[in-house]
This record gives C-alpha cells, structure tokens and sequence, in this order.
C-alpha cells in the first residue's frame, strides 16, 4: 500500500505540486496523471451517510482504476454494474479483503472485468440509466439548468406565490384563505451527525482533525439554519444581522454544555 499522506506516509510525492491541497481536490492533468498510475485506489469517505460520494469514489472511476470503497450505503444503486467498485464491508477482514486484491492483481482477466463499463454498451445498471436519462439539473453539462440557480429560482418562485396569495387574502376582506406556512423540517434535507468510516467517535482523541473539521462543519450548518430562521422571523435582510444571530446562537450553545 503506498500512502503519501500523514498516515502510514511510507512513500514521497514525486512534487511539492502535488501536496496542495487545492490541486489535489481538483481535476488538475499532473495530479491526474499520477493518481491513474494505480490499479486500486482505498477510497474511505469521512462519514457515512446515504447520499455522501465523493470525488474519493469517482475520480479513481473516472480515470480507469478501481476504487475499494466504504462509505455510502447506497452506493451499489450508482454503480455502473455489479463489477466496478469492491465494497470493503463484504470481507469479513482485512486480511481477506487484501487476498482478494491480491488475486486480481495477478489476474488480469479477472481484473478487467471490474473495467468492462467503460466499453460501449458496458453500463447495466437500468436504474443508473434511467436517472440520468431524467435528470433535471446538468453537472458540467450547461444543455441543463444548474441545481444551486434552479434552487434559487425554487424559493423565489414560491415567496411570490406566498406573497400573491397574502395580497388576494386582504383584498377579500378574508373571504380568500390566508397563505398557509411552508416551512422545511428536518427530514426534508437533514443529515445525521457524521460518524468516522472506522470505528466511533469516542475512539477518537480531543485533537483528532476530522473531529474538528466534520463535527465543526456540522454544528455550523445548523446554526446558520438556525440564524435564518431567525432572520425571517424578523423579517431582516441586513447580512450583518446574520452574524449577530450566529454569535447570540454561539453563546447559547456554549452555555448549554
């Protein structure tokens, strides 16, 4: 296993370029090129959640290796067929997860088969199929309106149809109904609190860094919902508003515990 990070860190990066972080989370052609070298690559997410794959699973896909994943439950429903991806969780041990792995790299016929979705008429997965044939929001494809404008778009779209139903509202003297209140709950777009890939959060040390970035990321997320809740109750659109609330939240919180 060659690991040029801070765990294990048995071999060196062949440049200083390659050790940004920024180069290495993007599509850069050196950091690329050098990523694609290998026939497997041990993609882990950070947390575990139904809808959390990261370019960790993707770009090992994309540049032709086999990612050995863990991480998303619901990975298999993506997969381009049911030989693409080696799912940690169905070895029972490392040790037989790395027999294996072993075993395909002394087998190239059977190693290639984990590739033969990249060949015309290679993805069989109907659902994958399916889905992107109906897709409604474009991903580096600008044929289709972008997710983050389409969401903007969504809520203006209904803060004025909330705004047009209040006026007919006064104007009928209340014979027309008032706009009942759309409000987001939890379940709509809530996400558990992350949990490492391996092993619990107790297991961790106070200093650990995935404990500071994905926990801090968290609780964050929430306070900023909290924040603009709390600024449309007010009815204030002042943005330094918004950080007084987020502090006053801050406060609370630290009070609480």
């Amino acid at each position: 296993v060659d690991s040029y990070g801070k765990c294990l860190h048995n071999r060196e990066l062949p440049s200083e370029r390659l050790g940004d972080t920024s180069t290495a989370t993007t599509e850069d052609s050196e950091f690329m090129s050098f990523t694609a070298r290998y026939k497997f690559h041990l993609a882990l997410e950070n947390a575990i959640c139904d809808d959390y794959m990261t370019e960790k699973l993707w770009r090992p896909m994309h540049l032709g290796a086999v990612p050995v994943y863990r991480g998303s439950p619901a990975v298999r429903d993506w997969m381009p067929n049911n030989l693409s991806i080696i799912l940690i969780d169905d070895f029972h041990s490392p040790q037989e997860l790395a027999k294996y792995l072993d075993f395909l790299d002394k087998n190239g016929e059977e190693y290639m088969k984990y590739l033969e979705y990249k060949n015309v008429g290679g993805i069989k997965n109907q659902f994958l199929l399916e889905s992107l044939e109906r897709r409604e929001w474009g991903v580096n494809d600008m044929s289709l309106p972008n997710y983050l404008n389409g969401f903007e778009c969504f809520i203006c779209d209904k803060e004025n149809t909330r705004v047009k139903e209040e006026q007919e509202h006064k104007k009928s003297r209340g014979k027309t109904p008032a706009p009942r209140p759309r409000i987001a709950q939890f379940e709509h777009m809530g996400c558990p609190m992350p949990t490492p890939g391996f092993g619990s959060v107790e297991d961790l040390s106070g200093g650990d860094s995935w404990k500071e970035m994905w926990l801090q990321d968290y609780w964050q997320s929430l306070d900023q919902g909290e924040a603009l809740t709390a600024m449309i109750h007010h009815n204030e659109s002042h943005q330094g508003r918004f950080w007084d609330y987020m502090h006053e939240i801050f406060l609370k919180r630290t009070r609480q515990h």
